[in-house]
């Protein structure tokens, strides 16, 4: 059974726009800080990242909104690899965005990839950080090519 990896956050004042709902932006920031976490959580923080010489890029991100989500309210992020090149270079993440009650209220797609930050090129990253992504894949995790 593949790993979800879930992280919550509570909708503050700044978080929200001017109808009350939590503003577009914030739903990238929570997937990104949950992402961290996840990758935080498995012994990969920035530091030992950092050490290894490696960082993550982001290719592209998409959102569906879904659901409306309201200050105050709680909400949860589920993380999953949804797409995988077989070196382990480029990640597809989705990210689930619940509220409180568990109606789903969005969906974040984030396409990055890992970067030797010496060479500054796309590159697979350590066995175990790669081990980390493959036991957070979803049953009907995607093969990327290397030009996803």
């Amino acid at each position: 059974m593949p790993e979800i990896f879930r992280k919550s956050f509570e909708v503050r004042w700044d978080d929200v726009d001017l109808n009350g709902h939590l503003r577009s932006t914030r739903y990238l920031d929570y997937a990104a800080t949950a992402r961290l976490s996840f990758l935080a959580g498995a012994g990969w923080d920035v530091r030992v990242l950092q050490k290894e010489g490696f960082a993550a890029v982001l290719l592209s991100e998409e959102v569906s909104y879904l659901r409306e989500v309201f200050l105050a309210e709680r909400v949860n992020v589920a993380c999953q690899v949804v797409g995988l090149s077989a070196d382990g270079a480029r990640w597809r993440i989705q990210h689930s965005v619940s509220r409180e009650n568990g109606e789903e209220a969005a969906v974040v797609r984030s396409l990055g990839a890992w970067i030797d930050v010496r060479t500054r090129k796309i590159t697979a990253p350590p066995r175990g950080l790669q081990a980390v992504l493959e036991a957070a894949r979803s049953l009907d995790c995607e093969v990327i090519g290397t030009r996803a």
